[in-house]
């Protein structure tokens, strides 16, 4: 595999890969994310094949790796929901009651259209307005057209402004 051997690298994947996913599965709860998570992997071991060694065996690398990779994605997540915890604490310091009540109604919309959104469509929305990414860097980084990303965004601001209408 460290070679460039094709044949090698799928066996490799095929005997290790719904394994992997399985581990990854305990801590991201969603099969659809840790099998993201594990493909991310691959792409990376394949790509840096000739400069990784294994201190360990194969499959001890790969679980701590998949480990790292989901409790990256999991601190990452939790990020972006304190920065909205703190947004929303900082608009809502000197305001009245009904409008802290209103505030966090809004709150709790707000995170629940994100929650409900497809997953590409939340990660397009996430990385351009928590990660700041241009639209040409979110469809390298997610391996999808500039166009997809646009169609996403707009898809996720229509379903933001929906779900949003009466706080509008």
């Amino acid at each position: 595999m460290k070679a460039g051997d094709r044949e090698s690298f799928n066996q490799v994947f095929r005997r290790y890969y719904s394994p992997m996913v399985r581990f990854c599965i305990r801590y991201v709860a969603d099969s659809d994310l840790a099998s993201e998570i594990v493909q991310d992997l691959f792409v990376k071991l394949w790509s840096n094949r000739e400069k990784i060694s294994f201190n360990t065996s194969f499959e001890s690398y790969m679980l701590t790796s998949v480990r790292n990779s989901a409790l990256t994605y999991i601190n990452k997540e939790r990020s972006h929901a304190e920065a909205n915890l703190r947004v929303f604490s900082e608009e809502s310091d000197n305001t009245d009651p009904s409008e802290t009540l209103q505030s966090n109604n809004l709150e709790e919309s707000y995170r629940k259209i994100l929650k409900d959104m497809p997953e590409k469509r939340r990660e397009v929305f996430l990385a351009s307005r928590y990660d700041g990414l241009k639209y040409s860097e979110i469809a390298e980084k997610l391996g999808i057209s500039q166009k997809t990303v646009e169609a996403q965004m707009s898809a996720a601001i229509k379903q933001l402004k929906d779900g949003l209408k009466a706080y509008l």
